[in-house]
Order: C-alpha cells, then structure tokens, then sequence
C-alpha cells in the first residue's frame, strides 16, 4: 500500500491510496512479472470514493469517477409528498381475490 496524499477534483480535496500486486515470473505462464494496482481518491469531508482506478496490463484500465459534485442545497421541491399521495392501512385482514381459471 502507498499512500499518493491529496489531489483536488473538481474543488474537492481527496486523499489517494494506491494498491498494488506484482505476480512473478512463471505463476501464471507469464515470461516477465505482472504488476497490478488499485488506485482510489476518497473525500474525508463528503465521505465519499471521488475515483477509482484498477489498473492490469492483461486487461487494461477500468476507472469511476463523480463528477457535477454539486454543493448547493437541492430543491425543497425534490423532498414533497405529491397532491395525489394516499396511505393506505394494510395491517388490518384483507383478502385475495382472484380473477379468471384458478
């Protein structure tokens, strides 16, 4: 493990840590060591992955990423029950009743 210290992404500072395995020689039927590694970019304050990045010579790069890391409060519109909401008490007996060949 080694820690890479902090980077900033889109106005976020994250920390990185990067992973990595070395396979040897012959383990696999390979003729020269294969070195792996994992890298990931976390943000202590949004306690969140900012990015991802496994890296394999056998397979290539695969990486996610947040990006629009947006700050602002969201709308008080988004949390609404809307007009047409009905509750509807499912605790008391009720029964099924089928329609058509049983």
């Amino acid at each position: 493990m080694e820690k890479l210290g902090q980077q900033v992404f889109d106005g976020v500072v994250a920390e990185g840590t990067r992973y990595s395995n070395t396979i040897p020689v012959d383990a696999q039927g390979n003729d020269r060591p294969i070195v792996t590694y994992w890298e990931n970019w976390y943000s202590p304050e949004l306690k969140i992955m900012i990015l991802s990045r496994y890296v394999d010579p056998r397979s290539g790069e695969n990486s996610t990423r947040l990006i629009n890391i947006s700050r602002a409060e969201p709308d008080p519109a988004l949390f609404q029950v809307p007009r047409d909401y009905t509750t509807i008490d499912e605790t008391g007996d009720f029964t099924i009743k089928f329609t058509g060949k049983q």
